[in-house]
C-alpha cells in the first residue's frame, strides 16, 4: 500500500499496530477493522464468529455422520458414576457463561452513536469460539468412550444434549448479518424511534430432560443393585 505524505503513511503504521490482535485472520476481518465502515462492530464479530466457530462446526458434523475416531479411555462399572458426574458437571459449566458473554458482547459494540471496543468484541468471539469447541470435546468424549452395558441409557439422555444447540450459536454471524443488510434502507426507523433488530439466541435441553435423567438414574440405580 502506498500512501502519500510521511503523515499519511505514519497514521497507516500507528492504526495497523493498534489491530496488531488481528494479524493472521482473514484480510475481510483486518478490512473491516481498519476501513471501519459504518457497523463496523456488527460486521466484525460476524466474521470473526464465522471464521473462528467454522472448524469447530465442521468437526461436530463429521462427528455426527462417523468420520472419524478419537480413543477416549475405556470407563469401568465402578468408575462410571463418577465419569456421569464429570459429564454433568461440564454441561452446567458450558452453559453457564453464556448470557454474560452475549451481555458482554452487546457492551462492547457501544451505545447507538459511538464506536465500539473493537479489542472487547475480539476477546468475546474467542470466548464464544472456544465455548463451541469445548461442547465438541464433551459431545466427542460422550459417543466415543466405551462405558458399562448398563449405562448407555444414561448416556443416550445426555448425547446431543449440548450439540443440539450448536446449530443456534452458529447462526449469530447470519443474523448480524441481517441486521447490517438494513443499514442504508428504509427500514422505518428514526432517530426519535430507532428500528429494533431483535433476535434471541435459544440455548436449550431437551424437552422433560431433568425427569428423563432422574428416571434414567433411578433405572440404572436398579440395574446395579440387583
Amino acid at each position: 500500500m502506498e500512501l502519500g505524505t510521511r503523515g499519511e503513511r505514519i497514521r497507516y503504521e500507528v492504526e495497523k499496530a493498534s489491530i496488531h490482535f488481528l494479524e493472521g485472520y482473514p484480510q475481510i476481518v483486518q478490512r473491516i477493522a481498519t476501513d471501519k465502515p459504518i457497523g463496523w462492530e456488527w460486521r466484525l464479530a460476524a466474521e470473526l464468529l464465522r471464521y473462528l466457530s467454522s472448524p469447530h462446526i465442521k468437526r461436530f458434523n463429521n462427528l455426527l455422520a462417523g468420520h472419524y475416531y478419537r480413543p477416549h479411555p475405556r470407563i469401568r462399572s465402578d468408575e462410571f458414576p463418577g465419569w456421569l458426574s464429570g459429564r454433568t458437571h461440564v454441561m452446567s459449566n458450558l452453559i453457564a457463561p453464556l448470557i454474560p458473554l452475549f451481555e458482554r458482547l452487546n457492551v462492547a459494540f457501544g451505545p447507538p452513536g459511538h464506536s465500539g471496543d473493537m479489542e472487547e468484541i475480539h476477546d468475546v468471539c474467542l470466548l464464544l469460539a472456544d465455548m463451541m469447541g469445548e461442547i465438541v470435546n464433551h459431545e466427542e468424549g460422550l459417543r466415543l468412550t466405551q462405558i458399562p452395558e448398563e449405562g448407555e441409557e444414561l448416556r443416550q439422555l445426555l448425547i446431543d444434549a449440548l450439540g443440539r444447540n450448536l446449530v443456534g450459536l452458529a447462526e449469530v454471524s447470519s443474523k448480524l448479518d441481517e441486521a447490517i443488510s438494513l443499514i442504508g434502507t428504509d427500514h422505518g426507523g428514526t432517530k426519535e424511534e430507532p428500528h429494533i433488530f431483535a433476535w434471541t439466541v435459544k440455548f436449550e435441553l431437551p424437552v422433560d430432560f431433568v425427569d428423563a435423567y432422574a428416571a434414567g438414574y433411578r433405572g440404572y440405580e436398579l440395574d446395579i443393585g440387583r
